[in-house]
């Protein structure tokens, strides 16, 4: 025998599901929460490891290297922070657009932190290079 509240719909409906909402779903999403984590503890390491070397680094700094590795922009050690900036900035942004995104297209928005986590990547390996390596010469 059916439950009681089965038998008082009209033949021919169901009871609907609900979808879980995009927050749902996003929390539920551990791989997408861990390169989230990742990419923003990459800045932040990145920050961090600026602010211990910040003292040690030449004033004027050179920032931008031509093909035959010689400096051919040359600017004050502040400029650097602009560095992890730009990281910030991509992960911020890529951020939004994966959320915007993730309901429809679950593979954009693992594209979109990936691509910000490979900016961040390239952040530290050009504030590497503009800092004279990671222990510093």
């Amino acid at each position: 025998m059916e439950p009681p509240e089965l038998l008082a719909q009209p033949v021919g409906s169901s009871p609907r599901l609900q979808e879980p909402s995009a927050w749902d779903r996003l929390r539920c999403d551990y791989a997408l929460q861990a390169l989230l984590i990742l990419t923003f503890l990459v800045n932040v390491g990145l920050i961090g490891f600026l602010i211990l070397r910040y003292d040690a680094l030449p004033d004027p700094l050179p920032l931008h290297f031509d093909a035959s590795g010689l400096p051919d922009r040359i600017d004050a050690k502040t400029s650097i922070i602009a560095l992890p900036a730009i990281g910030f900035v991509v992960f911020g942004l890529n951020t939004v657009l994966g959320i915007l995104s993730y309901r429809r297209e679950r593979a954009a928005t693992m594209l979109l932190v990936v691509g910000a986590l490979f900016v961040q990547i390239l952040m530290w390996l050009a504030t590497i290079n503009a800092a004279g390596g990671l222990l510093g010469t």
